[in-house]
């Protein structure tokens, strides 16, 4: 897990990840809304990659809402693209599935993936 802290050292922002599969899996992203729009959860990203790429990780993935400005459009700019759920190693298939909220369509979420390491 990696915290930002804002200028009177409050947490502002964290990002969480671990291994699923050999994938660096992103599990968790979030910003204070206090803290929105400064491009800190572009570098909470960037940091939890760089992180990955130092323990030998070569490719990152995680899951998401497919639609929603901060979720997919916003990891689409960091570098990731969508992998087809029929196309997923098992254990990221099963991540996918998962993470898919009761009631909710598996369209509506993606799975998105990126390389990192050589």
């Amino acid at each position: 897990m990696l915290v930002a802290e804002s200028r009177d050292a409050t947490p502002a922002g964290f990002v969480v990840g671990g291994d699923v599969g050999g994938y660096f899996y992103l599990m968790e992203l979030s910003v204070d809304p206090a803290h929105g729009r400064r491009g800190l959860g572009t570098a909470l990203v960037l940091a939890a990659l760089g992180a990955a790429r130092r323990l030998a990780y070569r490719d990152a993935a995680l899951s998401t809402f497919r639609a929603v400005p901060f979720n997919a459009p916003f990891y689409g700019k960091l570098g990731f693209s969508e992998l087809e759920p029929a196309h997923a190693p098992p254990a990221l298939l099963a991540r996918f599935k998962r993470e898919m909220p009761p009631g909710v369509e598996a369209s509506a979420r993606v799975l998105m993936v990126r390389r990192i390491g050589a």
